[in-house]
């Protein structure tokens, strides 16, 4: 049973939308699918409570009232700005491609990301979004929900991925993060490319993220593997609280 309330949910997705920038009522209403009576209902309602503000040519945007809600993140966001120089470092280290993936409604988002010099990028650019359920990053950021609503993420996915056709590997793979503390892998998916994902946690101890290493599969297999365990958990750890 669909337990959320609609306008809510709309509410947001409008939010999300103007994190990203600025947006007319129309531009809204056009992406989010909902009538301009009720868009423009939801961004009164906003208005009213300066979580969003209009300028003159009829441009919303966020606006400081939402602040006073992030007071209770300060700690996390200092962990996130703790994991976003981790990866910076380990690529110029290590010479890996790496980033840092967020879990946003049914998808995972890019937060951040670093390239090691050459003239082929494997990561997807910051901002990027992939379904949620999807390669080791969706393993990592699912790692402690229940078999319900690992289910349900499944059910959500609309992509037809390989986790989609076959959940048993997305199972596969949450076991794999719960016995190990992170998950490699090497299948062929989208990109043809390698994987291997830890999660973050956050002051109270919940996924909050994961760190993913990306390449080659060859760049994991054998001895190699151990090695690259090794600086993911290394990195966890100096990032904040870590349970494995």
């Amino acid at each position: 049973m669909n337990n959320t309330i609609p306008a809510v949910d709309k509410t947001i997705q409008l939010l999300e939308m103007l994190s990203g920038g600025a947006h007319t009522q129309s531009e809204l209403s056009r992406t989010l699918e909902i009538s301009m009576s009720s868009c423009y209902r939801i961004l009164q309602t906003l208005l009213v409570h300066n979580w969003v503000e209009k300028n003159d040519s009829g441009v919303y945007t966020l606006s400081t009232g939402v602040l006073p809600l992030l007071k209770f993140f300060d700690r996390d966001l200092e962990l996130l700005k703790k994991a976003r120089s981790k990866v910076d470092e380990i690529c110029l280290k290590h010479h890996i491609a790496c980033k840092i993936s967020l879990r946003r409604g049914n998808e995972q988002v890019t937060d951040h990301r670093a390239e090691p010099a050459g003239p082929v990028a494997l990561t997807g650019h910051s901002g990027s979004t992939f379904p949620l359920i999807e390669g080791s990053v969706g393993a990592a950021l699912l790692g402690d929900d229940s078999d319900e609503q690992i289910a349900e993420a499944v059910r959500n996915c609309h992509a037809p991925i390989p986790e989609k056709k076959d959940p048993g590997l997305l199972a596969a793979a949450i076991a794999e993060v719960r016995r190990k503390g992170c998950v490699l892998n090497l299948r062929k998916n989208r990109w043809n490319i390698a994987a291997f994902s830890i999660p973050l946690r956050d002051t109270s101890g919940k996924i909050f993220a994961a760190l993913t290493l990306i390449g080659n599969a060859c760049d994991f297999e054998g001895g190699q593997r151990e090695k690259w365990e090794q600086i993911l958990k290394k990195a966890a750890s100096e990032c904040g609280t870590i349970q494995f």
